[in-house]
């Protein structure tokens, strides 16, 4: 019997994207999910425990501050 070795000389962005389709395709919390850890994933049967919740999706900082510059100003307008 012969050994097969099977290499992934794909560029490391590329194996980085595979991981994150994983999350991406796979699980429902994926938005709300700051980890993405793909097939290691407690969820995806790995052993990892993801960090799910609100706030912890990744958004780009002028969206995170847009949103806080909306319930502050709806703050200022109910006293």
């Amino acid at each position: 019997m012969q050994k097969v070795i099977i290499a992934d000389d794909r560029p490391t962005w590329m194996r980085e994207e595979d991981t994150k389709m994983i999350c991406f395709t796979r699980c429902s919390l994926y938005k709300k999910c700051s980890s993405r850890f793909g097939v290691d994933c407690k969820r995806l049967g790995g052993d990892m425990i993801p960090k799910v919740g609100v706030g912890h999706g990744k958004q780009g900082k002028a969206k995170t501050q847009a949103k806080k510059g909306v319930k502050e100003a709806s703050k200022g307008n109910q006293k």
